[in-house]
């Protein structure tokens, strides 16, 4: 089963932030305070680090098909809905009225044991293999996606103007040819 649009417990690991903790043999671990002596080490050729960071097995929203070349997923964490302040503010959510929560309606989604949003600006980068495909916990239809995409691009501020005008012109060439 391909996972876009479909819900799967992961591994997913935290952003590394600041301090960041480096050991090295023989040395006790050392704090470093920014990625500035990273990038310095990178200039002296040295671009690869190992970095021990804080996953957490969670459910996420796979919203890219397999990307080729690093079979990696885009995918999106959520926010369970009794976690939110009051119910006005889930009814606001359920209801699309927050642009940073797009609503999984429990129906569509089984698997998860309690109602969740997806987290619209919280992208993660995953390794297919850090899903757990053994079961979908639920899935978006086609129009569910297409809108999420569209929230995505709007949260993230995506310039795609040329994309939209390029395929405009396609399709205003295409209704020519058939006219």
């Amino acid at each position: 089963m391909p996972p876009l649009g479909h819900c799967y417990w992961a591994v997913a690991p935290y952003s590394p932030r600041p301090p960041f903790r480096l050991y090295g043999e023989a040395m006790t671990p050392k704090d470093v305070g920014s990625a500035e002596p990273f990038v310095d080490a990178a200039r002296k050729g040295m671009s690869e680090f190992v970095v021990l960071t804080t996953v957490k097995a969670r459910p996420v929203l796979v919203i890219t098909p397999v990307l080729p070349e690093h079979d990696e997923v885009l995918a999106l964490r959520l926010r369970r809905l009794e976690k939110l302040s009051s119910d006005a503010v889930r009814e606001q959510v359920r209801g699309g009225g927050d642009p940073a929560l797009f609503p999984l309606r429990p129906e569509r989604f089984p698997g998860l044991p309690v109602e969740n949003a997806a987290i619209v600006t919280s992208l993660l980068r995953l390794p297919v293999e850090a899903l757990d495909r053994r079961e979908s916990l639920g899935a978006l239809d086609d129009n569910e996606l297409r809108t999420l995409h569209e929230r995505v691009v709007r949260a993230h501020g995506l310039k795609l103007d040329r994309l939209i005008l390029e395929r405009a012109q396609a399709l205003i060439t295409a209704v020519r040819r058939k006219s």
